[in-house]
């Protein structure tokens, strides 16, 4: 997991096309905790255990001329704060397959806030790769595409 946390002198889009998505404190100084370099199709997952129905969550997501757009929210059983139906805000298709609640949407969503606690077992996937997010030792953290140049 180290190679997840390589902090090069590039900008949010490199020369080479590589987007970058950051994560930061989203209390205090709010200062960049980690900068991961997404792949060619610049989509990432967020998983973890819902709070409610305390089964697992996926939401995917992409990010297109700089911002965070969803793009699907599977899950497994309806809980608060899941969709119930196939008109949810931004949906753009609905199914149940192989036991799985699967919302297709085309929703932006801004910076993405959030809650951490290790018994939810909040993980960052990039590239095939896994990030527990409990790991970095915040309690809240901030996910959005990287704006700013950083220096060496």
């Amino acid at each position: 997991m180290t190679a997840l946390f390589a902090m090069p002198a590039l900008t949010a889009k490199a020369a080479d096309g590589t987007v970058w998505l950051c994560l930061s404190e989203t209390r205090g100084a709010q200062a960049e905790i980690a900068r991961l370099p997404l792949g060619a199709d610049r989509t990432f997952d967020l998983s973890f255990i819902h709070s409610v129905s305390r089964t697992p969550v996926i939401d995917s997501y992409r990010v297109e001329g700089g911002q965070v757009l969803q793009t699907h929210e599977v899950f497994v059983a309806h809980g608060a704060g899941l969709p119930s139906v196939a008109n949810d805000m931004d949906a753009t298709g609905w199914r149940h397959e192989d036991g799985r609640f699967i919302l297709e949407m085309n929703r932006l969503t801004g910076p993405i806030p959030l809650r951490i606690q290790a018994e939810f077992r909040n993980t960052l996937t990039v590239g095939g790769s896994d990030l527990h997010l409990a790991d970095l030792g915040h309690a809240a953290l901030t996910l959005a595409p990287c704006d700013e140049e950083m220096s060496q």
